[in-house]
């Protein structure tokens, strides 16, 4: 592979605080070879890219997507075709990569086929990290039959739900599930710790699994190196699951002062997921958001930016997601101008870059620019130090765009 060499270059390192102005990056064989303020000589064969002050940083990384979440309603999604859902799904890493997300992290239901076909180049799209099907218990948010109901109708057609969620009600149960995600290629293992708004029956504030059935998953995931994110909205389900050893705690919305607390102590992440909120309460209902979703969403919307308060307050480890499904996936980037109501720009930076390479575990290898990592690179028109804004544009102001040292966009440069 032939050498790139960027100069003029305003370089965001994926910590800060500050651009490097006038830098220049010179990328071989997928990594990043060298940074520096001052002249790099060029290899032979190295194709030289003047920038002309244009920021370069690390690729975006969304902790939390849904690559295969084709409807707001949950009953029709999984009635869908698994051929629609691939085609849905390959169009969507493909969007999310042109918008500069490099790396992404599925936070349940995704097959390790899709992984497989990205890595064989049969689509484009970022870096997937998947987390194979989801467990949850008999009625938790993963469990998509209504209430009343002896069965549904996904559960007697070809796939159904049983495509995306193990529904498990024991250690033993849990422990096999765990053991089979992982045996399948995932690279993390999703459980629901609390309700959810997209499910048909459960209520958003019940806790979720026993504390044993928790434990056994962090357990078994932690033994193959792996780790767990757990969907949670109450404080107590936050504080529950920090306290038995889950690393990623998703959405964390009503989070309180003791949660937060438990948080911290355990050294654990929270996600939270601002843009799926903002764009459900704008037009779920519009786009098939059954009415017991809305009135679900309703309970946890108010609390969103006092529980980032609390966050931010905290001192907290917050990862960045969106969550968005459907065609909301398009709001991919209102998450930044969405979470400057409260975190500086500087900080929803880092968490966009290193701080979710850590919570991936992949801070040697993605999220900064620095020798020895690879060569993800986007470079932006405007300075997002000043507008954090500038990165949510849907990367119409993102010319340059390179995965693994390979340009997958490039525009007038």
């Amino acid at each position: 592979m032939s050498a790139i060499l960027f100069t003029n270059a305003s370089v965001f390192d994926g910590h800060g605080p500050d651009l490097l102005k006038g830098a220049q990056v010179l990328v071989a064989d997928g990594t990043i070879q060298e940074l520096s303020d001052k002249a790099i000589k060029p290899p032979a064969d190295c194709e030289i890219i003047d920038l002309a002050g244009r920021t370069l940083m690390p690729g975006l990384i969304d902790a939390h997507v849904h690559i295969w979440a084709t409807d707001l309603d949950v009953l029709k999604l999984i009635t869908r075709r698994s051929e629609y859902l691939a085609a849905f799904a390959y169009r969507s890493l493909h969007q999310m990569l042109n918008r500069g997300f490099t790396t992404v992290r599925d936070a349940g239901g995704t097959d390790v086929a899709y992984v497989q076909a990205l890595h064989d180049g049969l689509a484009p799209g970022p870096r997937l990290l998947p987390a194979g099907r989801m467990l949850t218990q008999t009625g938790g948010h993963g469990d998509f039959r209504r209430a009343g109901e002896f069965a549904c109708a996904c559960e007697l057609r070809e796939g159904g739900g049983a495509r995306f969620t193990h529904v498990v009600d024991s250690p033993d149960e849990v422990r096999k599930a765990v053991r089979e995600e992982l045996r399948l290629g995932a690279h993390q293992i999703k459980i629901m710790g609390s309700g959810g708004v997209a499910s048909p029956s459960d209520p958003v504030d019940r806790l979720q699994f026993s504390d044993e059935e928790i434990r056994t998953a962090v357990e078994e995931a932690t033994r193959h190196g792996a780790y767990v994110m757990a969907h949670c909205h109450p404080a107590r389900a936050v504080q529950r699951c920090a306290e038995l050893g889950v690393r990623s705690i998703e959405h964390a919305t009503l989070i309180d002062q003791d949660a937060a607390d438990a948080v911290a102590a355990a050294d654990a992440f929270v996600v939270p997921t601002l843009a799926t909120i903002w764009a459900l309460l704008e037009d779920g209902a519009k786009l098939g958001l059954p009415p017991s979703s809305q009135e679900k969403l309703k309970q946890v919307s108010g609390g969103v930016l006092q529980g980032l308060q609390v966050m931010r307050r905290s001192n907290l480890k917050v990862g960045f997601g969106t969550d968005l499904l459907g065609s909301q996936q398009d709001r991919q980037g209102t998450e930044f101008a969405l979470r400057a109501q409260v975190f500086s720009p500087i900080e929803i930076l880092r968490q966009v870059t290193s701080l979710n390479a850590e919570l991936l575990q992949m801070s040697d290898r993605i999220g900064r620019v620095a020798p020895g990592y690879a060569a993800d690179l986007i470079a932006v028109e405007g300075d997002p130090l000043e507008d954090i804004a500038c990165l949510g544009r849907g990367g119409a102001n993102v010319p340059v765009i390179l995965q693994g040292g390979k340009f997958h966009k490039r525009e007038g440069v």
